[in-house]
């Protein structure tokens, strides 16, 4: 798997969950910033001879360069400076100690030239992004990639096993992962109650929802967004957990060009697919062009959509329901 930013080599979910548990573990001479996210922070700590530093540490150094870049006041608070997202980013028991590249920082002071210095300067970072303060594909907009590489990975904790997923900060909506997700857990009690023959992740995202119903082995997994970039993804992500789906080779039928390019589309593209013992299939377009492809059999649709306006809910579970059929939960 190659990383459709940078080209470089993306791990499998085994190996990153192998190194989960040391990738941001303190050596014995490591020691806390201790800053409080609500003032300044007073100095910038330099990294450990281990080559790593705390995550506040980290942010007080792209403080300073935001300071001296004339972005941020120089009494703003450590946390304004932005968002901090570690790859892999997951539920951690103690605070974080980064190894060199480790770090995407999204922030709305940030501009190109400022970036690039804090590439140079911060060995953590592995890019930086411009915060629009928008939800990226929500309404066919995205944040900007100011510098370096903005693709990482999150890992998700299912009752069915594991989930390293991968995605673009610019382009894809931050989920942060928690030791017990909400959706997840709903997701896999309706698998277990209903026992679909076919799956619909109809607003997939990069395909958490999806991938707990291939966990499952249900027999037929669709994961359908209307958003390219989240589609190439999800398709992406099937291939990174290949191995906890116990399927063999992905055809990936789009570049993540192709659906960069043309972001927002309605008919439905195909983006990705596993054939076999259990179909999985990736599809870029609206969720009402889904229906007349799905298979026979109990079906079971996931429809998770940005406004959860309870009416709006409403209409589209009936819509849905009146075109597909089965069974409909909004996670």
């Amino acid at each position: 798997m190659h990383c459709p930013v940078c080209g470089e080599d993306l791990p499998e979910a085994g190996i990153v969950l192998e190194g989960l548990a040391t990738r941001f573990a303190p050596c014995p001479a490591c020691r806390p910033a201790g800053f409080d996210p609500q003032r300044p922070p007073d100095r910038v700590p330099a990294p450990c001879a281990c080559g790593r530093r705390p995550l506040d540490g980290v942010m007080a150094a792209a403080h300073a360069i935001l300071v001296d870049e004339g972005l941020l006041r120089p009494d703003a608070p450590l946390a304004t400076v932005g968002t901090p997202l570690l790859s892999p980013l997951a539920p951690l028991r103690r605070p974080p100690h980064l190894p060199p590249a480790s770090l995407v920082l999204q922030s709305p002071h940030a501009t190109p030239s400022s970036a690039r210095r804090l590439m140079a300067e911060i060995p953590e970072l592995k890019g930086v992004v411009g915060d629009r303060q928008l939800i990226p594909g929500a309404d066919g907009r995205t944040h900007d990639l100011l510098a370096g590489c903005d693709v990482y990975a999150t890992v998700r904790f299912t009752p069915a096993g594991p989930l390293v997923l991968y995605r673009q900060a610019s382009s894809c909506h931050i989920e942060a992962p928690g030791l017990a997700d909400p959706k997840v857990v709903a997701t896999d009690r309706a698998l277990r109650r209903f026992l679909p023959d076919v799956f619909v992740d109809a607003c997939a995202g990069v395909g958490t929802l999806g991938l707990v119903a291939g966990l499952r082995f249900v027999p037929t997994v669709v994961l359908n967004d209307r958003w390219g970039p989240a589609a190439w993804f999800a398709g992406l992500n099937l291939e990174a957990n290949r191995a906890a789906l116990l399927v063999g080779k992905v055809d990936h039928l789009r570049s993540f060009a192709e659906l960069s390019a043309t972001p927002l589309c309605d008919d439905p593209v195909p983006v990705a697919a596993v054939h076999g013992e259990q179909e999985l299939l990736v599809s870029q377009g609206t969720l009402w062009a889904i229906p007349p492809l799905l298979p026979a059999g109990l079906r079971l649709a996931a429809l998770d959509p940005f406004d959860k306006e309870p009416a709006r809910l409403a209409r589209i579970t009936a819509k849905w329901q009146n075109c597909a059929g089965g069974e409909v939960f909004i996670p």
